[in-house]
């Protein structure tokens, strides 16, 4: 019989028997196991701490056992990617008779080590929550729309959209982000409200030297970049930026319908959408083959390729901002 598909996301998180956050992303794990821990201590449980990796035969046992301290337990196992044999042992076996007035929180965070402890649990139905590294633009933006409609609030798609070139490149600074933005405003969360309060962030120039090249404003563009650089940016992230925008360009390029439509079919955000088909309106074709071309060579450059990366990036961001101009 096929295992059950209990793989549910972060802010699906409650407590249960046994329950496994599963995953390497520090920001979902950090925010599941908030949810099922203050879910769980509304029945005042007995806390107990366990290491997988230095785990000692029958400690999972004793303490999920019933104490004369509290009818109820709540117990974290941190590093069962990491676990000793005896703990891989005794954690199969629990889940055959596991106690009901026990939560038991499993932290996982990838690879190999405990894949029939997984897969046991899986068969036997108990949840999995999905704390997987958001590696792409599209996922940390669905991360932030997810806090937002949790709290009841509402951002628009260019407010959204400004977020997402302020502090889309990191899960961290794009959660602490949301979160200030819940507590210190009311209403719709606008373009104009973001830029109050993340506009100026030198951090983020990566998306703004992408957002003036792609319009031909080299001035700015290099500014912005120079700017970077002499702050500590590597050239490698300044130009996956770029290249992450120009590729949205040539996503959208041709295509027609709605934007939530295409969104499923291109695997973008519908603002993402939106705002590449804004952009490539004023390139032409060949001029977008040629940026992409540009991009593949400067990334190869920066990675080990060339001599210089720093010389690199900036032929690349003046090439991007020329080519912009091109009719």
């Amino acid at each position: 019989m096929a295992a059950k598909k209990t793989l549910i996301p972060w802010s699906s998180a409650k407590p249960a028997p046994v329950v496994m956050i599963s995953g390497g992303e520090s920001v979902l794990v950090r925010m599941a196991k908030d949810r099922i821990v203050s879910a769980a201590r509304k029945q005042d449980p007995e806390e107990i701490e366990l290491d997988a990796a230095g785990y000692q035969a029958g400690e999972l046992a004793m303490a999920a056992s019933p104490s004369l301290f509290s009818s109820s337990k709540l117990i974290i196992v941190d590093a069962v990617e990491k676990c000793s044999e005896d703990f891989l042992g005794d954690a199969v076996a629990y889940l055959d008779a596991p106690n009901d007035d026990a939560v038991v929180v499993l932290l996982h965070a990838g690879g190999n080590r405990g894949a029939k402890l997984i897969k046991k649990l899986d068969s036997a139905g108990f949840p999995r929550i999905d704390a997987a590294v958001l590696k792409n633009e599209s996922d940390r933006a669905k991360f932030a729309q997810t806090r937002f409609k949790t709290a009841k609030r509402r951002i628009d798609e260019a407010g959204m959209a400004a977020l997402m070139s302020a502090l889309g490149s990191d899960l961290a600074e794009l959660n602490a982000g949301v979160d200030q933005l819940i507590e210190d405003t009311e209403g719709t969360i606008t373009a104009e409200v973001v830029d109050q309060y993340y506009g100026g962030r030198v951090e983020a120039t990566g998306f703004k030297v992408a957002d003036a090249a792609v319009v031909g404003d080299a001035k700015n563009a290099l500014s912005l970049l120079r700017h970077a650089l002499s702050t500590g940016s590597d050239p490698v992230p300044l130009v996956a930026a770029v290249a992450m925008k120009l590729r949205g360009m040539a996503k959208v390029q041709g295509f027609s319908g709605t934007s939530g439509e295409l969104a499923s079919e291109l695997k973008m955000a519908p603002w993402q959408v939106d705002r590449a088909r804004r952009e490539v309106r004023r390139w032409n074709e060949v001029a977008l083959g040629q940026s992409l071309i540009a991009a593949a060579e400067a990334d190869a450059a920066v990675k080990g390729g060339g001599r210089d990366p720093v010389y690199a990036v900036e032929w690349f961001v003046s090439e991007v901002s020329r080519l912009a101009r091109l009719r």
